[in-house]
């Protein structure tokens, strides 16, 4: 008999406690910010470090699968690196550099030369530096 008093008794917490998750009211029009963070014009995740890349027509993260180059003056900049994608053809390039808000193309001049009117991106002894009005603003170091 107390066996099935307690399953009774056990029917009814559960029975009430459903009840009450069915009255909580499910308003998806809170004025709670959207988890993720704030998305830039293309959709891209800005908190997360993702930004759009002109050359590959998504949202990338820079600094994965690019190359890193290194600030040449570190006395006046406390950002150390700008990144470059290559498209898969090598005709162009994509910069990602903190002294633009967004990222520059480049086009390719010869195999080891990508340029636009204001940078010069060079390749010398396997390593890539870019230059702005003759000052070379970053190296790649390996």
């Amino acid at each position: 008999m107390k066996y099935i008093a307690f399953i009774l008794v056990s029917f009814m917490l559960f029975s009430c406690q459903g009840s009450i998750q069915k009255d909580t009211p499910n308003d998806s029009s809170s004025s709670l910010p959207p988890i993720g963070g704030t998305k830039d014009k293309h959709g891209c995740l800005i908190a997360a470090g993702y930004t759009w890349s002109k050359v590959k027509e998504e949202c990338i993260r820079p600094w994965e699968g690019t190359i890193t180059m290194n600030v040449t003056d570190t006395s006046t900049n406390f950002e150390t690196a700008a990144f470059v994608l290559m498209d898969s053809i090598k005709q162009r390039a994509e910069l990602f550099i903190k002294e633009e808000d967004e990222s520059i193309l480049l086009d390719s001049i010869t195999p080891h030369l990508y340029a636009n009117k204001q940078y010069k991106l060079i390749e010398e002894n396997h390593c890539w530096s870019l230059i702005h009005q003759e000052e070379v603003l970053y190296e790649e170091k390996k």
